[in-house]
């Protein structure tokens, strides 16, 4: 066995040892759903227990009644639902169908009849049939005939999302497309995992009726598929870890509520060495056997730690090609986390001020090797320290205001450098009332922004709550409002952050500092915008014991899906994180956890830049000072 081999299974040993058999995955983990996994019968019974399978995939192609007579065994000896994985053709399965209606009234363990690998068989479909849309269409209609609630379902990868068989103009329509109940999404290419949620929004788009199950392939695949549709088979490393990522993203999206629950296929656990799969030299290459179990079986013990959430996040510090920018503070960054392209403005050295504009690509390390790109623009705003950058998704544009010595705002176009024409500062003139114009900025004062209604945000913890409409230059004209916010929030303070929730029209203030005391309080101030009501300051209680120390000088991100901020860093702290759960306090009081305590970790820093990744769950960290100014990027994955 290779040495790697055997340290993953020793690792997997070790995992499973700290996780104790018959301890069940909490279901509030991961929402209603829980675990499936093909074949549950092939699992001993403890994985069974550990992993709280709740369902069981099954393939069959005997008769109806002899198909539900044998998963009725499975699902009575193993306690579980099943969903079965019958074929589709043109002559028997539309009848099937209407015989699995009727069975089903006495088989409640049935919960879906699915066809897998929907595609091939579709098209297979279509070359015996002129109508294979119209032959799903009559397997739905026939499914639903006796028992209205006895689930369609298909499995489908993620380099089908965009296929010809899926598209209404030569494959499925629309209409037939919305009377799917379950699609089972499987990711074929190891490297697509990270990518996980965009593929399901894609498939929801697809699929608008469909709840998603998220397929997960736990065992080795080196043989099977290459790591990217174009690139060379992982190496055993490669495919354990993109395993693991991938499933960490997967049960986010569990716990966001995006997915419904997890299935593996294929089942084995515990009797990994029994799988019949080992023989096709597809699955597993002649002579490396014992490196295909050994790697199978730490995915296992990894996917259990990953179930019962006891993958801590953990630091990487990225080495980046390129030339890379001077090191600096007081630097603003924005990030485009559908390319993971992180933008990075200005700042300050201990003797200049740049207005450079820089590029890292593969920002959060984990698509790519990473590599600077200096980025010539068409213009540039004059140099600046302690600006605020801000990316705007739709436009492609990075939105900065202001900075050490004014309150003027820039935007730059094409700032991911992927479209089209050369990337262009440009400075907006926003109209406003002297009253209404902001002050200059001071440390006193931070920047959020409201990408769905186009608002930027700016808060003086001494002078009030000021918004830019059209933010992003377009659309109409900016201009400047003073809000009428009532001066019951946040004390004066320097040197605190600020986070915004767009769907809750929420901005959180954390922190900072003010007459010789650093605070740990967590404002939100609803009604931000001030589109949707009168503003209103709002203390939010702390749902934990534990809460930060008090802190200024730090640096927070926000992921509106999951509701959790994660601070990081600050003034003579060390340079540990915390992640505030419901961080806006709109269903219930913040609830802190020390997300990293310290080891590893980069130098304790300030006044860097901090964004996150929310397709990799990623808190990107550039440059800021420590014992010295630094221009290193370190990245903290998994935060929520």
């Amino acid at each position: 066995m290779k040495k790697i081999a055997a340290l993953k299974l020793a690792m997997a040993v070790c995992s499973l040892a700290t996780i104790t058999y018959g301890q069940t995955v909490d279901l509030g983990l991961l929402g209603g759903g829980g675990v499936a996994t093909w074949s549950v019968q092939t699992n001993t019974q403890q994985w069974n227990q550990s992993l709280g399978v709740k369902y069981t995939r099954q393939g069959c192609s005997d008769t109806p009644a002899g198909c539900l007579s044998f998963v009725k065994t499975v699902a009575q000896s193993d306690n579980v639902r099943v969903t079965l994985a019958i074929p589709l053709n043109s002559t028997t399965t539309a009848a099937d169908a209407r015989l699995y209606s009727q069975l089903s009234l006495s088989a409640p363990f049935l919960a879906e009849v699915s066809i897998d690998d929907f595609v091939d068989q579709y098209r297979a479909l279509s070359k015996t049939s002129s109508q294979p849309a119209a032959v799903v269409g009559e397997v739905i209609a026939n499914l639903k005939s006796v028992n209205r609630n006895l689930a369609f379902g298909a499995t489908i990868y993620e380099d089908e999302l965009s296929g010809s068989a899926l598209l209404p103009s030569a494959g499925l329509p629309a209409a037939l497309r919305a009377e799917f109940d379950y699609i089972h999404l499987f990711i074929h290419y190891r490297e697509h995992g990270l990518n996980y949620p965009g593929y399901v929004q894609l498939a929801r788009q697809m699929f608008p009726r469909a709840r998603i199950v998220a397929g997960s392939y736990a065992y080795d695949r080196r043989a099977y598929v290459p790591c990217a549709p174009t690139g060379p088979a992982c190496t055993e490393q490669e495919d354990f870890d993109l395993f693991k990522q991938s499933l960490t993203v997967q049960v986010r999206e569990i716990k966001q509520g995006t997915v419904d629950h997890i299935e593996f296929y294929p089942g084995y656990f515990g009797t990994e060495s029994q799988w019949t799969g080992w023989s096709n030299p597809r699955e597993c290459a002649p002579g490396d056997l014992s490196a295909c179990i050994a790697n199978t079986v730490a995915m296992r013990g990894a996917a259990l730690a990953i179930l019962h959430g006891s993958t801590p996040p953990s630091w990487t510090q990225l080495s980046p090609s390129g030339v890379p920018p001077a090191a600096r503070y007081g630097h603003s960054a924005a990030i485009d986390s559908a390319s993971h392209r992180m933008i990075v403005f200005g700042g300050t050295s201990w003797t200049n001020a740049f207005n450079d504009t820089w590029i890292l690509t593969n920002a959060d390390g984990q698509h790519g090797q990473p590599a600077w790109i200096p980025v010539v623009t068409a213009g540039a705003p004059p140099a600046a320290s302690y600006s605020t950058g801000m990316y705007d998704t739709a436009s492609n544009r990075m939105i900065l205001y202001g900075g050490a010595s004014g309150t003027d705002v820039w935007v730059l176009t094409n700032a991911n450098g992927l479209g089209s024409g050369t990337p262009s500062w440009i400075q907006l003139n926003p109209t406003g009332s002297l009253q209404n114009l902001p002050t200059v900025l001071t440390d006193y004062e931070k920047v959020a922004y409201d990408p769905v209604r186009n608002v930027m945000i700016v808060y003086d913890s001494t002078a009030g709550v000021w918004t830019l409409s059209h933010a992003n230059g377009l659309g109409g004209t900016p201009a400047w409002t003073l809000l009428n916010v009532p001066a019951n929030g946040p004390s004066g303070r320097a040197a605190f952050t600020t986070v915004y929730d767009p769907g809750s029209n929420r901005m959180m203030v954390f922190g900072g500092s003010g007459g010789g005391t650093d605070f740990n309080d967590l404002w939100a101030l609803e009604n931000a915008n001030g589109l949707d009501g009168t503003p209103a300051w709002i203390p939010l209680p702390t749902g934990t014991a534990t809460v930060p120390s008090g802190r200024s000088g730090h640096m927070a991100v926000y992921g509106p899906a999951s509701d959790a901020m994660t601070i990081f860093g600050g003034i003579g702290l060390p340079a540990e994180s915390w992640t505030a759960a419901h961080a806006s306090g709109l269903t219930q009081p913040p609830v802190w956890t020390l997300t990293n305590s310290g080891v590893p970790v980069p130098d304790p820093r300030v006044w860097c830049s901090a964004v996150l990744d929310t397709n990799s769950f990623s808190m990107i960290v550039f440059g800021g000072l420590t014992t010295d100014l630094v221009n290193t990027v370190v990245v903290l994955s998994p935060v929520m």
